[in-house]
């Protein structure tokens, strides 16, 4: 196969990748697309003469495959520089590090072993090439998913949405056990492929092929019936959140902050007095990302006298209901030290305190180097402003107290220093701010700690695009099925939505509209599931039998030659 041709089948299976992804054509994506996306990739890997070539078809795949479905990230402000082309390149560096594993099998398969298997004498590479290609590009997804440089985008689980029966084994894997059904299918599919001319002539090779497809199905088919049974089970919730979003419509970075109080104030109240009409009590308003700019806590005066039409403090102490709200926090001004932050204001209008965002946005929000005062310099001069954020270091819950009687709690009992003090039920709410929804390791220190439901709050209003809004919807959407929770979402400009522990989406606001949500959020009793006790074991597991059969490789290539060179002095 010539370079071009390869070249040729990485980026097409990057192309059916990203447009399997939701994306502005298919706003929630393709599942159907997604089950092939990784065939051409996979032949182009099989067909590699050399770890040069592997590692350029890995790159040029991660690289298309981050631009074509994150392009996006180009409209933040002035950081494109680093959102859209330095995260590309290390994308595709990445995934390019990784088809040093890719290739692993295929660099130390001696000639005598492929010649068994074009003779059909042996046929364990069949079996055994689809499963080492999932188990890789599964460990890849996760790699790319996690720490510093974190970006869960561009992943196959991301295609999967429309096929909810798929998505529920997410309580037992995370989103990697859906990349490894996918890219099984694919690998298993391109095997096919690869052996076709062949197949007819050959009941071995047949009969070793057909092992391969019934255990790809047989794991699809398990996937789908656990899926029903999860995704059509009632549960009954035991409590109930009357929460109001709010959806300003506005990117709180270039609009007026004035103007976006304003809004979110009529919003707020507008639906309040929707709950009033319904003869229900609103517990808890929540307003998005970023929509305050003053620092807390020393803010909190500040917003006793502004806006002039109505300050923000007596708005919520005449609404007598607390407030969530996105604004920043003084961690350290000595050391310039803030956080990007959700607040707690209680009904008095007294604020409660506050969740530092734990898992920054590498270069846009986290920057390296910016105590020093030239990188906040450049900085100041390519993006506008000069520090970034810094970090939470701990996971906060709100306990809001609801105004709907729970209707289970036997499963725990509360002793209290005051007899005389009035009871009432609450929610442990945890608020996940912007992509800290789509942290596992957040999420779950979370849920952990004992977040009942989790209460995002986003600002992707600066987007400018649908198809970002729904990825990082989709993307966040599985840390409900993992923990089988609630997950509610109150962005600046979508997407606004309220779903439950199956994924399902019980009510949701239309995309870059200025509206908010009246929403009897249920509360499911806390289960631990096997992916809250394991975290991410699939692609850690994948891991380590790669290494395990990559060291014993190398190993028995090694004792080959020591016994061969010493037969060969043996005869000289």
């Amino acid at each position: 196969m010539s370079q071009i041709l390869q070249v040729f089948y990485s980026l097409f299976s990057a192309l059916i990748v990203s447009t399997a992804i939701p994306n502005e054509m298919l706003p929630f994506g393709s599942p159907f697309l997604g089950l092939f996306a990784l065939v051409p990739f996979y032949i182009a890997i099989q067909n590699s003469k050399s770890y040069k070539e592997a590692f350029l078809l890995s790159f040029l795949h991660g690289f298309t495959i981050h631009l074509l479905s994150s392009f996006w990230l180009g409209n933040f402000q002035g950081y494109s520089f680093f959102t859209l082309g330095a995260s590309d390149i290390g994308t595709g560096f990445v995934e390019a590090f990784m088809s040093f594993f890719f290739y692993f099998p295929i660099l130390f398969k001696n000639k005598s072993a492929s010649l068994e298997e074009f003779s059909e004498k042996t046929t364990l590479g069949l079996a055994f090439r689809p499963l080492w290609f999932a188990s890789l590009y599964t460990a890849w997804e996760w790699v790319k998913s996690t720490e510093f440089l974190a970006y869960p985008w561009g992943t196959l689980s991301m295609t999967a949405f429309r096929w909810p029966l798929i998505t529920q084994i997410a309580d037992i894997t995370g989103p990697y056990g859906i990349t490894f059904l996918y890219a099984f299918f694919s690998a298993t599919f391109a095997e096919g492929l690869t052996i076709l001319p062949r197949i007819n002539k050959s009941k071995q090779l047949f009969a070793a092929y057909r092992s391969t497809v019934l255990a790809c199905v047989s794991l699809l088919a398990i996937a789908s019936l656990y899926g029903i049974y999860e995704y059509t089970i009632q549960r009954e919730p035991v409590k109930t959140l009357n929460a109001v979003l709010v959806q300003q419509n506005s990117d709180p970075l270039i609009s007026s902050e004035i103007e976006n109080i304003e809004n979110s104030q009529r919003l707020s109240e507008e639906k309040i007095n929707e709950f009033k009409e319904n003869g229900k009590d609103c517990d808890l308003v929540v307003w998005s990302e970023a929509v305050l700019s003053k620092r807390f806590p020393a803010a909190l005066r500040y917003y006793e006298h502004i806006p002039v039409t109505e300050p923000l403090v007596s708005f919520i102490q005449r609404q007598k209901t607390p407030f969530i709200i996105g604004a920043p926090v003084t961690l350290s001004l000595e050391k310039r030290q803030f956080g990007n932050s959700a607040i707690l204001i209680n009904k008095d209008g007294e604020y409660k305190g506050s969740y530092q965002k734990m898992h920054l946005v590498p270069f846009a929000e986290l920057i390296p180097g910016s105590q020093y005062a030239l990188v906040r310099r450049i900085i100041k001069k390519m993006a506008g402003f000069s520090y970034g954020w810094t970090p939470g270091k701990k996971v906060v819950l709100f306990d809001i107290p609801i105004s709907t009687p729970a209707k289970d709690n036997s499963s725990f009992d509360i002793v209290t220093m005051d007899e005389n003090a009035e009871k009432q039920d609450s929610v442990l709410i945890s608020t996940p701010i912007c992509f800290d929804d789509t942290a596992a390791e957040v999420c779950r220190a979370q849920f952990l700690c004992g977040s009942e439901m989790f209460m995002n709050i986003t600002n992707d209003a600066w987007s400018n695009t649908k198809s970002a809004e729904i990825q990082h919807f989709v993307v966040a959407h599985y840390r409900a099925i993992e923990y089988r929770t609630t997950l509610a979402r109150s962005t600046n400009a979508g997407y606004t939505v309220v779903i439950n522990p199956a994924g399902k989406i019980l009510n949701s606001l239309p995309l870059f509209e200025q509206t908010a949500l009246a929403a009897e959020i249920p509360v499911y009793k806390r289960q631990m599931t096997i992916y809250a006790i394991l975290g991410n074991w699939l692609p850690k597991i994948s891991l380590l039998l790669a290494a395990i059969y990559i060291l014993r490789t190398v190993y028995k290539k090694r004792k080959e030659s020591s016994e061969t060179s010493v037969f060969n002095d043996g005869n000289n």
